[in-house]
């Protein structure tokens, strides 16, 4: 991720374009499992301590500089969502990706 990032690929419009085209996917398999009794409380947690975190004095402090004040955004979503999920236990995962992928 950050090799990518600093060689300026994250921006690279293939990977945009499939980021959004599976951005509805993403969002059903992460509602899913935050209602899945399979999952820890602990984990669930995860994303609203995330969310708690972005909406700090400091952090609100940084969204008046122009550039850093998105990316920190960016950043702390894609970071608690990756912790979440890499939270979740595997099998849970797979489930509901597979479910989400046949449109069940």
């Amino acid at each position: 991720m950050f090799g990518s990032f600093l060689r300026m690929q994250l921006l690279n419009p293939r990977r945009v374009r499939g980021m959004v085209l599976y951005l509805p996917h993403f969002v059903r398999v992460f509602w899913r499992l935050m209602g899945d009794r399979r999952v820890s409380t602990l984990t669930k947690l995860v994303p609203l301590l995330g969310l708690l975190l972005l909406i700090t004095p400091p952090a609100l402090e940084l969204d008046l500089v122009p550039i850093i004040g998105e990316l920190d955004w960016l950043l702390v979503g894609y970071l608690t969502l990756k912790l979440f999920i890499w939270m979740c236990p595997p099998d849970v995962v797979r489930e509901h990706v597979a479910q989400v992928a046949r449109g069940v």
